[in-house]
């Protein structure tokens, strides 16, 4: 990582997180629907410590 700026850094660690929360998702969800509700969720608890706050993702997905 080192010789990178911010941006690539940045990006480093996303792909990195993202990686991280589909090889979590696939170990544990036997149902490929869920798949993407168990990356979302793991990204946004991820995102929940982070922050040291609760996200409340019912309301960010609510399109009404």
């Amino acid at each position: 990582m080192f010789g990178m700026n911010i941006e690539q850094m940045e990006q480093t660690c996303a792909e990195t997180l993202q990686g991280y929360a589909n090889r979590m998702a696939s170990v544990y969800v036997d149902h490929p629907e869920d798949f993407k509700a168990a990356v979302t969720a793991l990204l946004v608890r991820v995102l929940e410590i982070h922050l040291n706050r609760e996200i409340n993702i019912k309301k960010l997905l609510d399109t009404r």
